[in-house]
């Protein structure tokens, strides 16, 4: 291996690089350790603490569980390793999610949800210690959970739980406007809001996340090999998760597109919406693009890695273009760079909300313009399952099939009956 690929970082901190990820070495004699980073900065920080561990395990324990002086004097920018609990009676939940608030919850992907969900937990559990989290606790969440308890689940039909006024949708910023002003008034009805079941597949992410929270605090400062084993027998990992919720098959026809295009305004608000129906990307990936990445030759558009973050879904890869997708960008108006859709993610969200409430159409949420897309890439130009793959980025055909290609019967029942030899199959009476 040459030096390039392996080096000291520090005193008995050694690196390897494999294939991208770095392979860190501690070695305080006689004791080591390794594992393996994607991130070089975190595989630091996790050696500098481990170099900490070891050498306080080496010199038997004796003092604090901070680096000894010397460590300290060549080493004065460390961090010290806090103190663990001795046992799950003094492991408070409250510490287990300001863990993994901190170490995991920024590297998701889908970071605002799983921090509406953490803040949750963190209500309902923070109080109680980990050796606290028994059977009849966790039964006692889920249903009052499940009933509503702790926050409404989703209306069957999104138009019941809206308030009307003139005939449009209020929106929230309206109504919270209106009870801030009924405090000084008497004459401001407010409706109360309807409380609804909360679905089985939310209390399903919800109770992973609590595993996964304290799963994780274990396996931090070297606590797994104490607790993993008995961690592993108490009632929340050993109960059956609730349901899977059926996966989503909400199809949105042509007439409900216009009627919800229809209301959209702004140009590069309508023309990101419309570039999803035809290109199946997900939304991250579309307010993304930039001029600079069309290839008007080939015609493809290049997607770009963000770089500063390792928590995006966006990946490289060049998406073909349809017709009608390059008429999109040719109708905003090429530009030789910049962003391509000028418009954040939570403003194209909102506007398909506000577009589809107008228009009445209460049940379409933007992301099934993906499953839309990638349906018509299969009906209308009769496409592949590889080649659909080439526009959605599924990096498997399975979830590809199981969220997002919904054929429709009733065309396909229509091409059926055009065919030359449609009744060929039918037995002689």
């Amino acid at each position: 291996m040459s030096k390039k690929q392996s080096y000291t970082l520090e005193k008995h901190i050694y690196v390897e690089m494999r294939n991208g990820a770095f392979r860190f070495k501690v070695n305080v004699h006689p004791h080591k350790d390794s594992a393996t980073f994607s991130c070089e900065k975190k595989g630091a920080a996790w050696a500098r603490r481990r170099r900490l561990e070891l050498v306080e395990e080496r010199d038997g324990g004796v003092g604090d569980l901070f680096a000894p002086a010397v460590l300290r004097a060549n080493y004065p920018t460390l961090e010290p390793v806090a103190t663990t609990a001795v046992t799950p009676e003094q492991v408070r939940m409250s510490d287990v999610f300001d863990s993994y608030e901190r170490y995991e919850l920024k590297e998701l992907a889908g970071e605002n949800q799983e921090e509406s969900r953490l803040r949750l937990l963190r209500q309902c559990f923070g109080a109680y210690t980990l050796d606290e989290l028994s059977e009849d606790l966790i039964k006692a969440w889920k249903r009052d959970r499940t009933a509503g308890k702790y926050g409404s689940g989703r209306p069957p039909n999104r138009r019941e739980s809206l308030e009307f006024k003139d005939g449009k949708p209020v929106t929230k910023h309206q109504r919270h406007y209106r009870k801030k002003f009924k405090k000084t008034t008497t004459d401001q009805e407010i409706a109360e809001k309807v409380v609804y079941p909360v679905s089985s597949q939310t209390v399903r992410h919800e109770l992973k996340l609590l595993r996964r929270a304290v799963t994780k605090f274990l396996k931090r400062d070297n606590r797994w090999l104490r607790y993993g084993a008995w961690w592993q027998m108490q009632y929340l990992m050993t109960m059956e998760l609730p349901a899977v919720g059926d996966p989503r098959s909400r199809r949105i026809s042509d007439k409900e597109m216009t009627a919800i295009f229809g209301h959209v305004k702004d140009r590069f608000l309508r023309g990101a919406m419309l570039f999803a129906v035809l290109t199946s990307l997900r939304r991250g990936e579309y307010v993304s693009l930039l001029w600079e990445d069309v290839d008007w030759n080939r015609p493809v558009v290049r997607l770009r890695n963000p770089g500063h973050s390792n928590k995006s879904k966006v990946r490289p890869r060049d998406v073909p273009l349809l017709p009608a997708a390059i008429k999109v960008l040719q109708d905003l108006g090429p530009q030789e760079r910049g962003l391509i859709f000028p418009v954040s993610a939570v403003d194209v969200t909102n506007a398909w909300r506000a577009a589809a409430d107008a228009a009445g159409i209460y049940d379409a949420v933007l992301h099934d313009c993906r499953r839309e897309a990638i349906s018509r890439l299969v009906e209308v130009y009769k496409m592949s399952i590889q080649q659909v793959r080439l526009f959605s980025g599924h990096s498997e055909s399975r979830t590809l099939e199981k969220h997002y290609l919904r054929l429709d019967a009733g065309k396909l029942a229509s091409e059926l009956s055009t065919m030359p030899d449609a009744y060929k199959g039918m037995p002689s009476v």
